[in-house]
Protein backbone atom coordinates (compact mmCIF):
# COMPACT_ATOMS: atom_id res chain seq x y z
CA UNK A 1 0.00 0.00 0.00
CA UNK A 2 2.94 2.51 1.45
CA UNK A 3 4.79 1.53 -2.08
CA UNK A 4 1.48 2.17 -4.28
CA UNK A 5 1.44 5.86 -2.48
CA UNK A 6 4.80 6.75 -3.42
CA UNK A 7 4.53 5.91 -7.23
CA UNK A 8 1.27 7.90 -7.32
CA UNK A 9 2.45 10.86 -6.09
CA UNK A 10 5.47 10.31 -8.09
CA UNK A 11 3.60 10.08 -11.29
CA UNK A 12 1.82 13.21 -10.35
CA UNK A 13 4.80 15.09 -9.48
CA UNK A 14 6.18 14.03 -12.91
CA UNK A 15 2.75 15.35 -14.87
CA UNK A 16 3.08 18.37 -12.73
CA UNK A 17 6.50 19.22 -14.04
CA UNK A 18 5.57 18.42 -17.32
CA UNK A 19 2.67 20.56 -17.61
CA UNK A 20 3.21 23.11 -15.43
CA UNK A 21 6.06 25.40 -18.01
CA UNK A 22 3.62 25.04 -20.58
CA UNK A 23 0.99 26.47 -18.26
CA UNK A 24 3.08 29.52 -17.20
CA UNK A 25 4.29 29.92 -20.15
CA UNK A 26 0.92 30.47 -22.11
CA UNK A 27 -0.17 33.06 -19.02
CA UNK A 28 3.18 34.88 -19.62
CA UNK A 29 1.74 35.98 -23.16
CA UNK A 30 -0.75 37.74 -21.99
CA UNK A 31 -0.10 41.16 -20.10
CA UNK A 32 -2.02 41.28 -16.39
CA UNK A 33 -4.85 43.47 -15.94
CA UNK A 34 -6.14 44.81 -12.59
CA UNK A 35 -9.86 45.84 -12.08
CA UNK A 36 -9.77 48.30 -9.24
CA UNK A 37 -13.41 48.46 -7.59
CA UNK A 38 -15.27 51.02 -9.69
CA UNK A 39 -16.11 54.44 -8.28
CA UNK A 40 -19.52 55.40 -7.83
CA UNK A 41 -20.20 59.24 -8.95
CA UNK A 42 -23.93 58.98 -9.00
CA UNK A 43 -26.36 60.96 -7.15
CA UNK A 44 -27.08 57.87 -5.37
CA UNK A 45 -23.88 56.84 -4.42
CA UNK A 46 -24.40 56.92 -0.67
CA UNK A 47 -27.62 54.83 -1.61
CA UNK A 48 -29.19 51.98 -0.54
CA UNK A 49 -26.99 48.23 0.27
CA UNK A 50 -29.00 47.26 -3.23
CA UNK A 51 -27.32 50.43 -5.16
CA UNK A 52 -23.61 49.09 -3.94
CA UNK A 53 -24.49 45.43 -5.13
CA UNK A 54 -25.61 46.91 -8.52
CA UNK A 55 -22.47 48.77 -8.48
CA UNK A 56 -20.29 45.57 -7.36
CA UNK A 57 -22.28 43.17 -10.27
CA UNK A 58 -21.55 45.53 -13.12
CA UNK A 59 -17.95 45.26 -11.73
CA UNK A 60 -18.29 41.63 -12.16
CA UNK A 61 -19.87 41.33 -15.20
CA UNK A 62 -16.94 43.84 -16.88
CA UNK A 63 -14.22 41.53 -14.92
CA UNK A 64 -16.11 38.41 -16.65
CA UNK A 65 -16.42 40.16 -19.94
CA UNK A 66 -12.51 40.93 -19.70
CA UNK A 67 -11.45 37.30 -18.54
CA UNK A 68 -13.38 35.95 -21.32
CA UNK A 69 -11.31 37.74 -24.49
CA UNK A 70 -8.71 35.32 -23.05
CA UNK A 71 -6.31 38.25 -24.09
CA UNK A 72 -5.27 39.55 -20.87
CA UNK A 73 -4.47 38.04 -17.49
CA UNK A 74 -6.65 39.11 -14.70
CA UNK A 75 -6.00 39.67 -11.37
CA UNK A 76 -7.94 38.44 -8.91
CA UNK A 77 -9.54 40.76 -6.38
CA UNK A 78 -7.82 39.48 -3.45
CA UNK A 79 -4.63 39.65 -4.75
CA UNK A 80 -5.65 42.97 -5.63
CA UNK A 81 -6.95 43.67 -2.19
CA UNK A 82 -4.34 42.74 -0.15
CA UNK A 83 -2.43 44.94 -1.70
CA UNK A 84 -3.63 47.85 -1.83
CA UNK A 85 -4.95 47.24 1.95
CA UNK A 86 -1.01 47.27 2.65
CA UNK A 87 -0.94 50.58 1.18
CA UNK A 88 -3.78 51.69 2.75
CA UNK A 89 -5.78 52.62 -0.22
CA UNK A 90 -7.89 54.94 -0.27
CA UNK A 91 -10.89 54.90 -2.81
CA UNK A 92 -11.21 58.10 -3.62
CA UNK A 93 -7.83 57.93 -5.29
CA UNK A 94 -9.49 55.26 -8.09
CA UNK A 95 -10.32 58.51 -10.40
CA UNK A 96 -6.98 59.87 -10.63
CA UNK A 97 -5.05 58.00 -13.42
CA UNK A 98 -1.71 58.64 -12.40
CA UNK A 99 -3.11 57.28 -9.11
CA UNK A 100 -4.27 54.63 -10.37
CA UNK A 101 -0.92 53.95 -12.41
CA UNK A 102 1.02 53.92 -9.10
CA UNK A 103 -1.13 51.23 -7.22
CA UNK A 104 -0.51 49.34 -10.96
CA UNK A 105 2.96 48.86 -10.29
CA UNK A 106 2.55 47.98 -6.95
CA UNK A 107 0.37 45.46 -7.21
CA UNK A 108 1.91 44.18 -10.85
CA UNK A 109 0.09 45.15 -13.22
CA UNK A 110 0.46 45.93 -16.87
CA UNK A 111 -2.37 48.03 -17.41
CA UNK A 112 -5.41 48.88 -15.05
CA UNK A 113 -9.29 49.40 -15.53
CA UNK A 114 -10.83 51.98 -13.58
CA UNK A 115 -14.70 52.12 -13.61
CA UNK A 116 -16.80 54.88 -12.97
CA UNK A 117 -20.89 55.00 -12.40
CA UNK A 118 -21.20 58.47 -13.97
CA UNK A 119 -24.99 58.28 -13.37
CA UNK A 120 -28.34 56.21 -12.55
CA UNK A 121 -31.36 58.01 -12.81
CA UNK A 122 -35.12 57.10 -12.75
CA UNK A 123 -36.69 58.71 -15.47
CA UNK A 124 -41.11 57.36 -15.34
CA UNK A 125 -41.05 53.35 -15.47
CA UNK A 126 -37.06 53.21 -16.46
CA UNK A 127 -34.06 53.24 -14.56
CA UNK A 128 -30.43 54.89 -16.58
CA UNK A 129 -27.30 53.88 -16.18
CA UNK A 130 -24.05 55.96 -17.50
CA UNK A 131 -20.57 54.19 -16.52
CA UNK A 132 -17.19 54.72 -18.06
CA UNK A 133 -14.06 52.49 -18.17
CA UNK A 134 -10.78 53.44 -19.03
CA UNK A 135 -7.74 50.86 -19.37
CA UNK A 136 -4.46 52.54 -18.29
CA UNK A 137 -1.13 51.68 -19.00
CA UNK A 138 0.87 51.79 -15.73
CA UNK A 139 4.10 51.92 -16.88
CA UNK A 140 3.38 55.41 -18.82
CA UNK A 141 0.76 56.30 -17.00
CA UNK A 142 -1.18 56.96 -20.37
CA UNK A 143 -4.95 55.92 -21.19
CA UNK A 144 -4.50 52.48 -23.73
CA UNK A 145 -8.37 52.47 -24.36
CA UNK A 146 -11.93 53.91 -23.15
CA UNK A 147 -15.34 53.08 -23.19
CA UNK A 148 -18.26 55.10 -22.58
CA UNK A 149 -21.51 53.15 -21.92
CA UNK A 150 -25.60 53.87 -21.18
CA UNK A 151 -27.67 51.58 -20.08
CA UNK A 152 -31.49 51.54 -19.45
CA UNK A 153 -33.80 48.87 -17.96
CA UNK A 154 -37.49 48.46 -16.40
CA UNK A 155 -36.42 46.40 -13.97
CA UNK A 156 -33.46 47.33 -11.43
CA UNK A 157 -30.15 49.35 -11.19
CA UNK A 158 -28.22 45.79 -11.30
CA UNK A 159 -29.59 45.63 -14.87
CA UNK A 160 -29.13 49.14 -16.05
CA UNK A 161 -25.59 49.19 -15.15
CA UNK A 162 -25.14 45.01 -17.14
CA UNK A 163 -26.56 46.92 -20.05
CA UNK A 164 -24.30 50.55 -19.63
CA UNK A 165 -20.74 48.00 -18.87
CA UNK A 166 -21.94 46.12 -22.13
CA UNK A 167 -21.89 49.28 -23.76
CA UNK A 168 -19.23 50.13 -22.81
CA UNK A 169 -17.22 47.12 -23.50
CA UNK A 170 -18.66 46.44 -27.01
CA UNK A 171 -21.15 49.55 -28.30
CA UNK A 172 -20.02 51.44 -31.36
CA UNK A 173 -17.20 53.10 -28.97
CA UNK A 174 -16.36 50.25 -26.49
CA UNK A 175 -13.07 49.47 -25.09
CA UNK A 176 -13.38 46.22 -27.20
CA UNK A 177 -14.79 47.68 -30.78
CA UNK A 178 -11.56 50.07 -30.39
CA UNK A 179 -9.40 47.08 -29.76
CA UNK A 180 -10.72 44.93 -33.01
CA UNK A 181 -9.64 48.57 -34.92
CA UNK A 182 -13.29 50.59 -34.74
CA UNK A 183 -15.23 48.00 -35.91
CA UNK A 184 -18.43 46.58 -33.99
Amino acid sequence: MYLNLKKIFALLLLIAFITLPTTFAAAAGKPTVAILPFADQSARSAGSAKHKDAVEDSYEYVRTAIEQTNRFRVMTRTEIMQVLDEIKFERSGLVDISTAAQYGKMIGAQYIIVGNVTGIARRGSEIFANLSLRMVEVETAEVFLSGRGKGKSKYDETEALENAADDALNGKMGMFTMMRGGRK
